[in-house]
């Protein structure tokens, strides 16, 4: 299979691809530029494409990849489907599949062929029978109209008990089996069968490529439950679909936004009115494979959820089931700074319901509300300051402390900037001061050293005065799982003794990073104005060679950095023009002494342990450290890859693993690959050497 993916891949031009889907590319040198079909971009092309490594890149949305990637997320297909699809325009034909493998699609086929004449019938029952009378009046009364009921293929069940069935087995020929496989015939203990759907409004279910594979059916009456769905079949796997998905996605690329609500209805009310950007999940939390879906249509997310506790709660369920793909397994994080950063840079927004009112309320009484709503979305850190401090006593020290300790676990994800926001909003909401939240947030370091002063006051004397509550002592003595704060004990001279003393007053309270290359490497920027360029120029000959890696790690120092306090000090010295930087110790020392405190501990610490070195040689030193960070990165990254396709039993997951895996070796390849010399660059012109 890998060397049929590599002949389709040589056989396939990334530009007559794209081209041929909808892109209009002209030639700017050796590559080509056009619009973003991914994100809304009219004015200036962001979208480039490189025929030398048969790839794209978008500098607006960051969208890159291949051919097969291009197909994927224009097309919304999974990795085999975008490698059929490529396989026929290259005229490869693929490896003949197993028996189990044909056997399996054979069934899959005629699993469809069931439930697409299923929908045909059930839609037949709704708009055209006298039987289907009560769902037409429910649809009235939920003000659908006809196009919208024809849009969806709506339908309904009759309440008899085996007319579905009789109709696919006595006239089209299916075997009782293959209709229970479908989901849409329950088999008796006596051995019969009858109809799982009966006297219900019916809701095909598609997939992204709008074939039905299952069904929701609403009772009229007082039928139990209320809904009821296909169970899990060969083609409904619930936790895999979005209902709407297959309407919503030229609407989803063209506002780069998608809206997830919580309903069948709500889903339909938001297309009737114009927002077509819609889709639910099918009574589930948010899954994996919903953010791979997600993933590949859009950078943005927003959840709409209910006001209630109850619908907080289900938000918070599938936000923690995002929060489960993060980490080694490279799909999506989300930060208390509103983005779930998947590695597309997807951005993740709460919309807040109004109490008692669902989306379909709200959109059919006043659509500009909905949009308002919309525009009103939270950030995720916000969301979950006001979920995890809803119903709390927060004059109660128990309490208090009760929301600290879920919140604290969130700003450690945040960066420096956004962190002390939070830390503000939180001493506000909460009632408790930022100097005890900086110490929890530092690892309680200054509760453990007992040094500076006042240091050694009780909680109660440091909350909010204007939240009265006598003994903040009672709070219990537990703290989040934070890490220790490293080794200060041991001595620390300054090089150049700047702001030796002023560290050596700070580092008592604020635990720093431990010295490495990172801080090495902001020291030497602190130092030279020129070092970011440098590393700059030195991360983008090896993204220019191979643009995919740009949006897995970055291109500047940055994304070299995995110290929170480390990018917060990068940030504030980046906002400085290069010229306006401080060149020497004094003007150094004055423009560290305007910065929050924790900053100027940082900044004094990372000076202090990095030595000057001289002017010849600092770039140098400057670029090895870059290259050794970006090496240990990527290295990672392979190591978390190799991981996952050991641990994967899908195929297809795995060949797009190992696409990606061949992708970054390569890349390592070449960032271990010895360099020329950048201090002497002209030395061989001077040696006259040719």
């Amino acid at each position: 299979m890998t060397n049929q993916i590599d002949d389709i891949r040589d056989k396939t031009d990334i530009v007559d691809l794209i081209n041929s889907l909808g892109v209009n590319l002209r030639k700017t040198g050796r590559s080509f530029v056009g619009f973003c079909p991914f994100h809304p971009n009219t004015r200036t092309p962001a979208f480039t494409v490189y025929p030398d490594t048969q790839s794209f890149y978008c500098f607006g949305c960051h969208a890159s990849g291949t051919a097969f990637d291009f197909v994927m997320r224009k097309q919304g297909l999974d990795f085999r489907g975008a490698l059929e699809q490529l396989a026929a325009r290259a005229g490869v034909r693929l490896e003949p599949k197993s028996d189990t493998e044909q056997q399996a699609s054979a069934l899959r086929t005629r699993l469809l062929e069931i439930t697409t004449l299923a929908a045909k019938v059930f839609n037949h029952l709704l708009v055209a029978t006298p039987k289907g009378a009560l769902a037409r009046e429910y649809v009235e009364r939920r003000q659908i109209s006809a196009a919208t009921v024809e849009a969806f293929q709506l339908g309904y069940s009759s309440d008899e008990w085996s007319q579905l069935f009789s109709y696919l087995t006595e006239k089209k020929g299916f075997a009782p089996e293959e209709i229970e496989a479908a989901g849409l015939a329950i088999r008796h203990e006596s051995g019969h069968y009858y109809d799982r759907f009966r006297g219900r409004l019916i809701f095909p279910i598609r997939n992204a490529k709008g074939e039905v594979v299952g069904f929701g059916g609403r009772a009229l009456g007082d039928g139990q439950p209320k809904y009821l769905n296909t169970p899990e079949t060969l083609l409904y796997k619930k936790g895999e679909l979005l209902y709407g998905l297959d309407l919503a996605r030229d609407a989803i690329r063209a506002d780069d936004r998608t809206v997830v609500v919580e309903g069948y209805i709500d889903v339909i009310s938001a297309h009737q009115h114009g927002f077509r950007n819609v889709v639910a999940p099918l009574g589930t939390a948010l899954t994996k494979a919903h953010a791979t879906l997600l993933k590949r249509l859009s950078h943005n997310v927003f959840l709409a959820l209910d006001a209630d506790a109850a619908g907080q709660r289900a938000t918070l369920k599938g936000l923690h089931a995002l929060r489960e793909t993060s980490g080694a397994e490279g799909y999506v994080v989300p930060t208390a700074q509103g983005i779930l950063r998947l590695e597309s840079d997807v951005a993740l927004r709460i919309i807040r319901m109004p109490e008692g009112r669902d989306p379909d309320d709200v959109i059919r009484a006043d659509p500009e509300h909905w949009r308002r709503l919309v525009s009103d979305a939270l950030p995720v850190m916000e969301f979950y300051l006001g979920a995890y401090t809803a119903g709390l006593d927060l004059s109660q020290p128990e309490a208090q402390r009760a929301a600290l300790d879920r919140l604290l676990p969130l700003l450690q994800e945040l960066d420096g900037a956004q962190q002390r926001v939070y830390i503000s909003r939180i001493e506000h909401v909460v009632g408790i001061r930022a100097e005890l939240i900086i110490d929890l947030l530092r690892g309680g370091a200054a509760a453990a050293r007992g040094a500076g002063p006042g240091r050694n006051r009780p909680w109660a004397e440091r909350r909010e005065p204007n939240h009265a509550s006598p003994t903040l002592r009672q709070i219990p003595a537990s703290t989040p799982d934070l890490p220790p704060p490293p080794d200060d004990d041991a001595p620390h001279p300054a090089e150049d003794g700047t702001g030796a003393e002023a560290e050596a007053e700070t580092e008592d309270r604020i635990p720093l990073p431990p010295i490495g290359d990172e801080s090495y490497l902001l020291g030497l920027a602190l130092r030279h104005p020129a070092v970011d360029a440098a590393i700059e120029a030195l991360l983008e000959a090896g993204l220019a060679k191979y643009p995919t890696m740009r949006e897995l790690f970055g291109g500047g120092l940055e994304d070299l950095l995995s110290q929170a306090s480390y990018q917060a000090l990068w940030q504030q010295l980046r906002a400085v023009p290069i010229e306006q930087r401080p060149a020497h110790t004094e003007a150094m020392e004055a423009w560290i002494a305007q910065l929050d405190v924790s900053l100027c501990a940082v900044a004094r610490h990372v000076i202090a342990k990095s030595k000057r070195p001289d002017e010849l040689r600092y770039r140098r030193e400057a670029e090895d450290c870059a290259r050794k960070l970006r090496i240990e990165q990527v290295s990672q990254h392979l190591v978390r890859l190799r991981w996952r396709i050991r641990s994967t039993d899908d195929e297809q997951e795995k060949l797009m693993l190992e696409l990606l895996t061949t992708r970054v070796s390569e890349y390592l390849g070449f960032l271990v690959m010895p360099r020329p010399i950048s201090t002497f660059p002209d030395l061989r012109n001077t040696l006259g050497v040719k």
